[in-house]
């Protein structure tokens, strides 16, 4: 939390820790608490040197994946075009169509889980539907390989379905709090993931599927709040630290997959946008910034972004949100952040085909640009403006 406050005197004091609000900490004689870092950055250039600063920092020293400094593929996201309907020969028409138009890697999205098609079960359920895929996972990437594409799957490992052999194996993994009907969004729950039997089997499960094909990147999902704050594991009186033990465990899920596989890129995705922080970029080298992918709307989903984080760091895609908007100009938007496409690539039309190819060429032409340059806002896009721009 942080709180800033202008006193009687002209003077700015700013605040920042643990945020007090329903959190408690029991700590015995002889242990320690370490609180969060904080990140502060000054500038007497206004704004933007203040963005310019945290950019460099975050860009140099907070992200450690090696991604961090080498080109990143143009990627095309299945979810937008089959939702859970898909199988292998789905998939791969897809990886053809987009291996024709300058896109580098496919992502195959929720729905190749377990028994899941469609978003009330299956959740926690680490382990491939081979109904969906004949042959598994790894004929499938073995396939996209073969078409020169590099391949990506999307996890989205701290939530559970109810519906779930998980659920049904470890109701107590779940938070819910006794007596109350859980909130449930997406018909989800949210795992405990500050137990430790929570943490291993989130780390055995998912580098099981790591590690049983070429994957190259990792979509890491969470779609909900986490609003059922209770653990099974804690007495009443201690569920005050609740929130603090779910972000310990999920680093130590983290160190125990993202740095065991080094060679993977991770992108951290949280729907709207729900956990774009700073401390998840030392995990992550880039971050989906909303499910919204409409491209006006990405004008100021970016330009809000920009004044901490840098463009490097923007999951940014080409949908089919918005058609009455060229397909360049959704490029361009989206060419301000990561770049790639959400969208059904057997059915782009041949004036799209073209616009694809030569997005591709300027994307690659202008990378370090986009990537490592300085970047200048140079209008407002929540003000009546015509133009939006920035250097």
């Amino acid at each position: 939390g942080m709180s800033i406050l202008h006193d009687h005197v002209d003077v700015i004091r700013a605040e920042m820790g643990i945020n007090p609000e329903g959190f408690t900490w029991r700590l015995k004689p002889g242990e320690e608490f370490q609180a969060p870092e904080v990140v502060n950055v000054y500038s007497s250039q206004g704004i933007g040197q203040m963005s310019r600063t945290f950019h460099d920092l975050y860009r140099n020293h907070l992200i450690r994946s090696k991604y961090k400094d080498m080109q990143r593929p143009i990627l095309i996201n299945n979810w937008e075009a089959t939702y859970f309907q898909f199988d292998t020969n789905k998939l791969l028409d897809i990886a053809r169509a987009a291996a024709g138009v300058g896109i580098e890697m496919l992502v195959m999205d929720d729905g190749w889980v377990g028994k899941r098609s469609s978003d009330n079960c299956a959740l926690g359920d680490w382990v491939v539907n081979e109904e969906k895929l004949p042959g598994g996972l790894k004929y499938l990437v073995d396939e996209v390989n073969k078409l020169g594409l590099k391949f990506g799957i999307w996890f989205e490992p701290e939530m559970i379905s109810p519906d779930s052999d998980l659920y049904r194996a470890h109701p107590d993994w779940a938070m819910e709090i006794p007596g109350r009907h859980a909130v449930r969004s997406r018909n989800q729950l949210v795992l405990d993931v500050g137990r430790r039997e929570v943490q291993d089997y989130l780390i055995n499960s998912i580098n099981k599927i790591l590690d049983s094909a070429n994957i190259y990147y990792v979509k890491w999902d969470i779609n909900r709040a986490i609003t059922d704050l209770w653990s099974n594991e804690l007495p009443a009186g201690r569920q005050g630290e609740v929130s603090h033990r779910y972000v310990l465990g999920l680093y130590r899920i983290m160190d125990g997959i993202v740095k065991t596989h080094p060679d993977i890129m991770f992108e951290g995705c949280a729907g709207g946008g729900g956990r774009f922080d700073t401390a998840m970029l030392t995990y992550f080298a880039q971050y989906w910034s909303s499910d919204n992918t409409k491209p006006l709307d990405n004008l100021k989903l970016h330009y809000g972004s920009s004044f901490i984080y840098p463009p490097c760091s923007m999951g940014a895609h080409v949908s089919e949100a918005s058609p009455m908007v060229p397909f360049e100009t959704k490029a361009a938007i989206a060419m301000c952040g990561t770049f790639g496409y959400e969208l059904d690539a057997t059915k782009l039309k041949e004036e799209e085909i073209h616009a694809c190819k030569k997005m591709s060429s300027l994307y690659h032409n202008y990378y370090d640009l986009n990537f490592f340059g300085d970047c200048y806002r140079l209008s407002n896009p929540f003000e009546p403006v015509t133009l939006v721009a920035w250097e």
